[in-house]
């Protein structure tokens, strides 16, 4: 998975914020996923229009982690949900 991706929900999949994080429905399932994120990503991230990259340095503006700590973070949680049929990943480069 390349930094230069961006991810949409795959068919039947939505996801809505909520404290926590995200709470991602699958219709297919049906099944319910929590990913505890607290404000680090938004729902709208998969709708395609932010790549992983812009995203990790967004966090990376907020909290001045280190951006390998972060992207490492990142791309196990992006992997986790690609892994549960939820999203799906498309290199923009």
């Amino acid at each position: 998975m390349d930094s230069f991706c961006v991810f949409n929900l795959n068919m039947g999949v939505q996801v809505r914020r909520e404290k926590f994080g995200l709470l991602f429905y699958n219709y297919r399932g049906p099944r319910l996923y929590f990913l505890p994120s607290q404000n680090l990503v938004d729902d709208h991230f998969f709708d395609g229009t932010q790549s992983l990259s812009e995203l990790v340095n967004t966090i990376h503006a907020r909290h001045h982690w280190p951006l390998s700590w972060i992207e490492e973070r990142i791309l196990q949680i992006m992997g986790q949900l690609e892994a549960k049929g939820l999203i799906h990943g498309q290199s923009i480069c």
